[in-house]
């Protein structure tokens, strides 16, 4: 005698199995997600102390640079009036200390080359997050046309002219001379630029994390 086959209670069976598959996969995904979630929020919140500290990098940056304008300010009026060379010299040494703005890129440079960038699902944030630091690429290019003006021009002139150790008072024509006021001039000239360029990126900086809070 033929066997009857439960075709109800195998095709019961067969439901039972497929639900117990749907609902692991969709535990693994709530799973999956949280924890691309808790990544996100790490990497967000690691950006946030990295432009905090970008922020607090670029005001010192600013302040040295503003100090060292008035310092080719005060170079100019001393240098054209020919008066008190003593201090042109000192100046000039100080000015030796071109400054920069260092900016540190682990955070967002861990997030990128994770992968995680792409679970930030707000095309806004992400093109805010992605400008900053872009941002930042360009201020350096305004910082390395100074640098290589001051590593052309302006330090192998002080090395060759001046006393840098002792800071002995030179001849008039070390200070006065065409030579030098034309150095002053381009280096007067690329720290302005590179100035403003720092105060633009103090409101971008400064924007970004007005958004992120």
């Amino acid at each position: 005698m033929q066997r009857k086959i439960d075709w109800l209670n195998h095709f019961l069976e067969f439901i039972v199995v497929v639900i117990g598959i749907l609902l692991a996969f969709q535990l693994n995904k709530c799973s999956s997600d949280k924890k691309e979630a808790n990544n996100l929020k790490t990497h967000l919140e690691q950006i946030k102390e990295e432009t905090e500290f970008n922020l607090n990098s670029l005001n010192a940056s600013i302040d040295l640079a503003e100090l060292n304008k008035r310092k080719l300010d005060t170079l100019f009026q001393l240098i054209f009036s020919k008066k008190d060379f003593k201090k042109v010299n000192r100046l000039s040494i100080d000015l030796l200390n071109v400054g920069g703005f260092y900016v540190q890129k682990n955070a967002y440079s861990t997030i990128v080359q994770s992968g995680d960038i792409r679970f930030i699902k707000d095309l806004s944030q992400k093109q805010d997050l992605v400008g900053l630091y872009e941002y930042y690429k360009w201020v350096d290019s305004f910082e390395n046309l100074l640098l290589n003006d001051f590593n052309k021009d302006y330090y192998p002139y002080i090395k060759q002219n001046f006393d840098i150790v002792g800071g002995t008072v030179q001849s008039d024509e070390v200070y006065s001379g065409k030579q030098f006021k034309n150095i002053l001039a381009a280096y007067s000239h690329l720290l302005t630029l590179k100035l403003a360029k720092y105060k633009d990126c103090k409101k971008v900086v400064e924007e970004y994390l007005d958004n992120s809070q």
